[in-house]
């Protein structure tokens, strides 16, 4: 019997807090910066908004596991 081809999808990169921080933190700059065009400055300011929701979503997480973790310390 023939075997199937392989189907998987390469994994994506692993998402890092600090990283996103940092990618945050440039775009900061770039557009503090006041050489970018107007295209330009819409279009970091929608990534950055992007990265920041991931990021809050993230801390929202942690704190709920964290918040687990001290109520069954508390039983």
């Amino acid at each position: 019997m023939p075997s199937k081809p392989s189907t998987s999808t390469p994994q994506p990169e692993a998402w890092s807090y600090e990283e996103s921080v940092a990618a945050i933190e440039a775009i900061i700059a770039d557009l503090e910066s006041g050489r970018l065009p107007l295209a330009d400055v819409l279009t970091q300011f929608e990534q950055a908004v992007q990265t920041l929701r991931q990021c809050e979503a993230y801390l929202t997480e942690k704190r709920t596991q964290v918040d687990l973790l001290i109520e069954t310390l508390s039983d």
